[in-house]
């Protein structure tokens, strides 16, 4: 059977190769290696989506031979050679493997590999590769500190950076802080003249999505508990309540033309309204939406509220990119980010495609190249997607033991429909300070920084610098 493995896959007959495997085979790829970010890869779909077709998307001429077996009892040990050629650069490797598969019933239930991880990542972070995706590959990006140092944040979920390098930074007991270059932190804006009101147990506050509008001008914060959307001057810091809307926003955004963007991740409001947002993920009550607020000049309430999408599973961060005219929706429980062409002019959204099957997408931020990243709480990694082919890599993932075994609980669940909210805790985003959630990009080669549900941002840097 494990010959067999070997031979389907030389001939490209991917489907006789997954039908060799059980539904719940585990597959982990090496230690160090990229393509472990995702590991275990539970079930045939997970390893030939997850793994199988983002090899093929990025290599070519890819050769599995093996030289020698070793079996003992339902134990095959491989010894052989991986030639492939990385699309990106047109560079070739020829390094030995090592792969131990587990045979039951007829049926390949586990397999393990062990390979010269340093010359795969060497190779795929090539600083010549095209387009400059280098950064997106694990372990392209290292945590170099905890900021601000003494821990003093309250649930920064998102956050932006101003033209001066100040980051503002949602908390939940100020609405919005300002961390400048310095390090030191203040509350920036007054939210509460602006209605802000943060008062628990009986009445919570939820600032979440945090956007720059165009021109930088103003930022945009959107309460996930109490539905209210702020725009903050940033430079006088007055704070108005532009919108309230019935059940909590998660994330705003403000296209050129003065549209105000949002979406719904589920219907949560009143005193239970946090309780209510976290049950969706259990109950899966696909009440999620994308909102669109017509345009209005700064002087006047923003009228004509329309419902553009609905049906989400848990919709999430949202992104337009003008440039190339799409609109971008992070649909958090169906693991996937949903992408639109869109009219800026008219608000007209069409040809609404899935663009990338990711684990649980959460905020999403787009960057100079048109690349989408993305913040995976439960994958508890940061994410690179295309959006044009639909590959993703993960640009940074602290890897445990605890949460490996937590990823395969959650996908197990995931699969018989049980609940799983019970599984998060320090395990699940260990050593990072909590949940990840959303992501600052900064430019001219500066630090990224993380955020999350915590107290304190995580900050990156590219390990190659």
């Amino acid at each position: 059977m494990v010959e067999s493995v070997y031979s389907l896959f030389a001939v490209g007959d991917m489907e006789g190769f997954a039908g060799l495997m059980a539904t719940d085979i585990v597959w982990n790829e090496a230690e160090g290696n990229p393509y472990a970010d995702l590991n275990p890869y539970i079930g045939p779909e997970a390893v030939m989506s997850g793994l199988m077709a983002r090899l093929v998307g990025e290599w070519e001429d890819i050769s599995v031979t093996p030289h020698e077996y070793v079996v003992e009892r339902d134990r095959v040990v491989v010894f052989g050679r991986y030639k492939e050629t990385w699309k990106a650069t047109s560079k070739t490797i020829d390094i030995p493997f090592v792969h131990s598969w587990t045979v039951q019933d007829g049926k390949l239930v586990a397999f393990q590999q062990y390979t010269d991880t340093a010359a795969l990542v060497a190779t795929m972070n090539d600083s010549s590769a095209a387009g400059g995706v280098t950064q997106s590959h694990v372990d392209a990006l290292e945590q170099v500190a905890l900021v601000p140092a003494d821990r003093s944040l309250v649930r920064p979920e998102d956050g932006v950076m101003l033209a001066d390098g100040t980051l503002l930074i949602a908390d939940q007991e100020h609405g919005l802080v300002a961390l400048s270059p310095d390090g030191a932190k203040r509350p920036f804006g007054n939210f509460e003249a602006a209605g802000y009101i943060h008062e628990p147990p009986s009445r919570s506050a939820g600032p979440n999505g945090v956007a720059l509008e165009p021109g930088g001008g103003h930022v945009l914060v959107a309460d996930v508990l109490t539905g209210a959307i702020y725009r903050v001057n940033s430079r006088t810091e007055q704070v108005v309540r532009i919108h309230q809307h019935e059940f909590g926003v998660n994330s705003v955004r403000r296209d050129r033309s003065g549209a105000v963007w949002f979406t719904q991740s589920t219907e949560n409001n009143g005193p239970d309204s946090e309780a209510r947002m976290f049950e969706a993920i259990d109950t899966k009550p696909m009440d999620g939406a994308l909102f669109r607020l017509s345009p209005t000049n700064d002087h006047e309430p923003i009228p004509d509220l329309r419902r553009m999408d609905s049906g989400f599973d848990f919709a999430n961060g949202l992104v337009i990119d003008e440039e190339r005219g799409y609109l971008y929706v992070a649909e958090t429980m169906a693991d996937r980010i949903i992408g639109y062409q869109m009219s800026s002019l008219t608000g007209r959204l069409s040809n609404r495609r899935v663009i990338a099957e990711v684990p649980t997408p959460d905020n999403i931020e787009l960057d100079a190249a048109g690349r989408l990243w993305v913040a995976s709480p439960i994958a508890n990694a940061l994410l690179v997607v295309d959006p044009d082919s639909g590959e993703w890599s993960t640009a940074f993932h602290p890897h445990t033991e605890e949460h490996d075994r937590l990823m395969v609980e959650w996908r197990r669940r995931a699969a018989s429909g049980e609940p799983r909210l019970e599984l998060f805790g320090p395990d699940m985003w260990s050593p990072l300070p909590g949940l990840v959630t959303g992501m600052i990009l900064t430019t001219d080669g500066g630090p990224i920084y993380l955020t999350g549900l915590g107290d304190a941002l995580v900050q990156l840097t590219n390990s190659e610098q």
